[in-house]
């Protein structure tokens, strides 16, 4: 249990943390990469663990840590069995592996906790099919655990993916298309989080794949992929909740770390902080937001769905009413995100009307004492947790779940708040 008390205007400086799509993907193509690469601030988290001791499970060399830069190697062993990777609830870690373990040579067993086994992976099951390649479900058909018997495949594939689910589905064929000597094709028939398809292609690129977008088909190939260092940049979801708590108390923060422009696309939190009445401003090193009175707005976030429940969380604070439209993909994220969204709104006596793919949330909400239950999902956790710096009397259960993406988060937010108490 975390008791989150209420403070007045808040005044800091953060660094953001990492970012956690950044970090997955870079280790990932550490691996897939020619030689040996160095990736550098990379997340020490609970997801990006899962997918370095994949790497490990799968016969990588892995050298260093997290702090001091993880190096990856070669392959150095492959066994004739099936090999288990277990991937936690690491939803990034089980697409990507997914598209990529198809091409490499072995048998495996992809795996992860009962929740992970819960979330639907059968669209891009089908594409990897339909293209050759030999998976099949070892329990209920359309979603993990996964059996692949991976293979050697030259590509040239034209393949169509629906990727409304989840743009993960697209950027595992992006990505795995990447080793393949003609590489891939893709029609994407409906997508939603678009912009995580601009931080793929971004990585890529740097990593010397050729990268082509038009509209909806995108080109992948690469005569080799090589990188000897990777440095990860600052992660956008994460920093949105020092951008919200200056918001909720009508404070200053300062948040240093972050690229700009970025192609993570919950950078776009800042314009809708900006549309709601804050201050943004942009230097060299840190962005700062200072919170004034917010209003409500419209605001589609199907292409920045993490910071969904931080702007939730906040949004009773609001004068008029925040509709959160084109989002129905958070149903099936680490919990049903819009249902838990609405759930814990009510504990804090917020009016909130649920609908299949958007949230309409009412200014106000009580000062009763509650606890809000986390649904064993981070960004629940944490966005909540900023909600109870404005209203006071909230205490998180099961705080521990920010150790998937943000595990210094509870540490760096007594100290800002200590900073508030102490002034």
């Amino acid at each position: 249990m975390k008791l989150i008390p209420k403070t007045g205007p808040l005044d800091a400086t953060v660094t953001a943390p990492p970012s956690k799509s950044y970090s997955v993907r870079a280790l990932l193509l550490g691996a897939m990469a020619e030689g040996t690469t160095t990736i550098t601030n990379c997340l020490d988290a609970d997801d990006t663990r899962y997918a370095l001791e994949a790497l490990r499970t799968i016969g990588f060399q892995i050298d260093g840590t997290f702090k001091t830069g993880v190096t990856i190697g070669p392959r150095l062993s492959m066994s004739a069995n099936d090999v288990h990777v277990f991937v936690g609830n690491a939803g990034t870690a089980m697409r990507f592996l997914t598209g990529w373990l198809a091409f490499t040579p072995g048998r495996f067993i992809l795996e992860g906790e009962t929740r992970m086994h819960e979330r639907p992976i059968g669209d891009l099951v089908e594409v990897l099919l339909s293209i050759g390649a030999e998976v099949e479900y070892v329990d209920r058909e359309g979603y993990p655990p996964l059996r692949i018997r991976g293979k050697k495949m030259r590509g040239g594939f034209d393949a169509a993916i629906a990727a409304d689910t989840s743009s993960q589905f697209a950027s595992s064929l992006m990505m795995a298309g990447a080793t393949l000597p003609d590489g891939i094709t893709l029609r994407l028939t409906s997508l939603a989080s678009a912009s995580y398809l601009d931080i793929t292609a971004s990585i890529l690129t740097a990593f010397g794949a050729n990268v082509q977008r038009d509209g909806n088909v995108v080109h992948v190939r690469a005569s080799k992929l090589h990188r000897d260092e990777y440095r990860v940049e600052g992660d956008y979801s994460s920093a949105s909740y020092w951008f919200a708590a200056a918001a909720a108390t009508h404070g200053t923060v300062r948040v240093r770390g972050l690229a700009h422009p970025s192609a993570q696309g919950d950078a776009a939190f800042l314009h809708i902080l900006e549309s709601m009445g804050c201050q943004v401003t942009f230097a060299e090193e840190e962005i700062t937001v200072t919170g004034k009175g917010l209003r409500g707005g419209r605001f589609d976030c199907n292409s920045s769905p993490d910071i969904v429940p931080t702007l939730a969380a906040i949004a009773p604070l609001a004068s008029s009413p925040v509709e959160i439209v084109n989002v129905a993909n958070l149903r099936v994220k680490e919990s049903d995100r819009l249902a838990t969204i609405t759930s814990e709104l009510r504990r804090l006596g917020a009016t909130v009307d649920e609908r299949p793919d958007s949230l309409l949330i009412q200014p106000g909400w009580s000062s009763d004492p509650v606890t809000i239950e986390t649904h064993n999902d981070h960004r629940i956790a944490m966005s909540f947790a900023i909600a109870g710096l404005a209203r006071g009397n909230v205490t998180i259960a099961n705080e521990q779940v920010v150790s998937k993406s943000y595990p210094r988060f509870w540490r760096t937010l007594d100290e800002v708040i200590a900073t508030a108490l102490s002034s």
